[in-house]
């Protein structure tokens, strides 16, 4: 006992370990909720302080609850309500019918051509979502599209085939584009999944399907919950595919109220009505924030990791495997295969054409030719800074929120933990909106608008709560008995979280980062609403000249952009190879 205590710092030091957790950390969990406090606090008290006020930024001005009334007594808000909770609602149901068995298939079992179909997983996120939905616009819109231009020449119908302007097509492209989101945030738990109940189950005669659903779909449900909370509060916020297919189609949700309110078309904007109908997502979120609290306080019943015996092995699907991958190769052809062929193909020439001898005639090189021209060099260079920037930051802060929530005893760890999902309650285009606001009328105190550095903060914010939500999921499945053991061992409490905590959620860490990485690529909503010269990134770039009506011009960028994605995908992956193989030589 003596040896124990000169080796850990002294008997007080064993007492404190034995007791739970050291005073320092309680000191540092501390100082990170004051850190969450002001960067999440902040945008939040501009958004409340705009919706009391009628003014522009900086203007100063009485408090008032005009904006709320407004709001509140106009029956057509209770239709765009009815109008976001089924289009949220559609998205996320389309997500899990197609996540949860994607994840399942690459993670649990044999299924061949892993590595590519990751990619092409992969690939997907850093198409941006309005991106896809243009091309499925070019390929079902009622008057342009080349399937209902096909069926009328082929079938004489004088009313399209099919029209994606309505909820149900919103929701299925929304969701569509959901699925790699989910796929990621669901890698890691399945991944270190324990097969011993799998096996059992296979020894007991119960078949595959059976044992999906009543085996690995349980001890996965805190998971799955999680991400379907984040994914219907993303599908309350988005913002893409609700303007480029609802406003045409006069299909109003709440996200397009905020963004009209904020940046009208015409006239002048209204800050304070965009933060009135924002407050409504603020209350949902705050609803479903609590909820998924107490999922992850009942994290314990579903640890399936140990320090001992642990062997995860893939599961033989057998004659099921061909019609598995048939069902894997449905999906990347609406999530990669479709949009980028849609794309390829308008891109070559100089107005959208069905294919035919005479629209090959006129294919031109020209629309990818003039992208430096059209385009520049500092949207490219803002959006590496961006993709570099803000994983890092995110996921600095997530892995240090959800050590402290999952690992250890704080008291106000449930405090921290809804801080930092408390971003995702809010809208990006209203945290942009509370950020922009900020800017305006401090911009002493605050002298970032218009750089690249408002919009670095802006997706750092928002992404808090996707990190902490894939690294807590990712922590409630490591037993406490491996950090136990290193304390014991006379290990420090940072030794601790770096060298036996970090290993073992690595891979969730990374997948996370790189999905995050992805997420700053694309995200146009935030950018948008934060733009000027100075910070124009490839995102804002594609939605100017499809407002501009240059098709052919956005189908070559997307082009490049899909290909720059297949190369940089193919790049991280094949560099966390070889990490993991220097590491595994190392040891």
């Amino acid at each position: 006992m003596r040896l124990l205590a000169t080796q850990t710092g002294g008997a007080g030091e064993i007492t404190r370990l034995l007791k739970g957790m050291p005073d320092g950390i309680s000191i540092f969990a501390g100082g990170l909720l004051v850190l969450l406090a002001l960067i999440v606090g902040v945008p939040v008290a501009m958004v409340v302080l705009m919706s009391l006020r009628t003014g522009f930024p900086g203007e100063g001005g009485p408090l008032t609850l005009v904006n709320f009334i407004r709001v509140y007594t106009d029956p057509a808000t209770y239709e765009v309500l009815l109008n976001t909770v089924l289009f949220a609602t559609g998205a996320v149901a389309v997500t899990v019918l197609f996540a949860v068995p994607l994840v399942w298939l690459l993670m649990r079992t044999d299924l061949p051509y892993k590595k590519t179909i990751y990619v092409l997983l992969t690939v997907g996120i850093l198409i941006p979502v309005f991106l896809r939905t243009i091309a499925w616009i070019l390929l079902l819109s009622p008057r342009i599209g080349l399937v209902n231009q096909w069926a009328a020449q082929i079938f004489g119908l004088k009313h399209p085939l099919v029209s994606l302007y309505n909820i149900p097509g919103m929701a299925f492209i929304q969701g569509v584009s959901f699925v790699p989101s989910a796929f990621f945030m669901l890698a890691a738990a399945y991944r270190t999944m324990d097969p011993a109940l799998e096996e059992a189950a296979y020894t007991a005669g119960v078949s595959k399907l059976q044992t999906f659903l009543r085996i690995n779909i349980p001890i996965t449900l805190p998971a799955i919950a999680g991400v379907m909370v984040y994914l219907f509060m993303t599908a309350i916020a988005v913002f893409e595919v609700p303007a480029i297919i609802g406003l045409p189609a006069r299909i109003l949700v709440l996200s397009s109220l905020i963004y009209s309110s904020a940046n009208p078309p015409t006239g002048l904007p209204e800050y304070g009505l965009a933060g009135a109908y924002g407050s409504v997502m603020l209350l949902v979120g705050l609803v479903l924030a609590y909820y998924y609290v107490r999922l992850v306080r009942q994290g314990k019943k579903y640890t399936v990791i140990t320090g001992r015996g642990y062997r995860p092995r893939e599961i033989a699907l057998g004659r099921w495997k061909w019609p598995a991958l048939a069902f894997v190769s449905f999906y990347l052809s609406m999530e990669v295969f479709i949009p980028f062929l849609m794309l390829l193909w308008t891109s070559f020439l100089p107005h959208l054409q069905l294919p035919s001898v005479a629209a090959l005639s006129s294919v031109t090189l020209k629309n990818y030719l003039t992208i430096p021209d059209y385009a520049g060099a500092r949207p490219f260079i803002n959006t590496a800074i961006l993709m570099v920037a803000v994983p890092t930051c995110a996921m600095f802060l997530s892995v240090l929120v959800s050590w402290v929530v999952i690992r250890t005893q704080v008291s106000f760890r449930g405090i921290l933990d809804t801080a930092a999902f408390l971003p995702h309650a809010f809208p990006s285009i209203l945290l942009a909106v509370g950020l922009g606001y900020l800017g305006l009328a401090y911009s002493g105190i605050f002298p970032f608008y218009g750089t690249i550095m408002i919009i670095i903060i802006a997706h750092t914010i928002a992404w808090i709560a996707y990190g902490t939500r894939t690294t807590n999921s990712v922590m409630i499945q490591v037993d406490r008995e491996l950090e136990e053991a290193g304390k014991v061992a006379g290990i420090s409490t940072p030794t601790v979280l770096t060298r036996i905590v970090l290993p073992l959620v690595a891979a969730g860490v990374f997948n996370s980062g790189i999905w995050i990485s992805m997420l700053s690529y694309r995200e146009v909503t935030m950018a948008l609403t934060l733009g000027s010269r100075q910070n124009t990134v490839i995102s804002t770039v594609v939605w100017q000249f499809w407002g501009s009506g240059w098709v052919p011009e956005v189908s070559a960028l997307g082009v490049i952009l899909i290909l720059f994605a297949l190369l940089a995908v193919g790049a991280l992956r094949i560099g966390f190879a070889r990490v993991g193989e220097v590491g595994s030589s190392g040891a």
